[in-house]
């Protein structure tokens, strides 16, 4: 039970997952190669530009980045070695505020709190342990772009140093904001 609780919400508040292997639920939310008045632009990745160096500091661990493809972006960032924290990263447009997209949450269980991110017009992080598992999503707004990402660890983790990690990718998510 991964993110049992929050997936639903998850899936509701980024439907327009740009770095998600799945079609966007509005397809003009997002930048597309085939769609002529975007031709010109690359779509949006929050693994471009993405300094993972202080993330993997934080975690004690490699990462690597995977970025998908133009036909299907995505932006995850992957252990090295088997069996460590992964990351799977998304974004979305979004007009209001992330204390208003919050409201539309039915958070449940988990512990969440407010970090104070640089830059940021507000943040929030959501920590739950579960039988076998750590996991962490987070979410950072800067004007009307509204980053997250889910995190998770199966038993050996490192919970403090997981934190640790979702801090960090929270200031570096905040910081390459465009």
């Amino acid at each position: 039970m991964r993110f049992a609780v929050l997936a639903p919400s998850l899936v509701a508040l980024l439907s327009v997952a740009a770095c998600g292997a799945e079609e966007p639920a509005d397809p003009s939310a997002s930048a597309s190669a085939s769609s002529p008045e975007h031709a010109s632009k690359e779509t949006f990745n929050p693994c471009d530009g993405l300094d993972i160096a202080p993330v993997e500091k934080a975690l004690g661990a490699q990462l690597r980045v995977e970025r998908g493809t133009s036909a299907a972006p995505r932006c995850a960032l992957l252990p090295e070695e088997s069996g460590g924290t992964a990351y799977e990263l998304n974004y979305l447009p979004f007009k209001g505020t992330l204390a208003e997209a919050w409201k539309t949450m039915d958070v449940k269980s988990g512990d969440v709190s407010e970090p104070e991110i640089t830059g940021a017009d507000d943040a929030r992080m959501v920590k739950q342990q579960g039988v076998n598992s750590y996991a962490v999503t987070g979410f950072v707004q800067n004007g009307t772009l509204i980053q997250s990402f889910n995190s998770v660890d199966l038993e050996p983790y490192d919970g403090d140093a997981i934190d640790r990690a979702a801090q960090v990718l929270l200031e570096q998510l905040s910081a390459n904001a465009p």
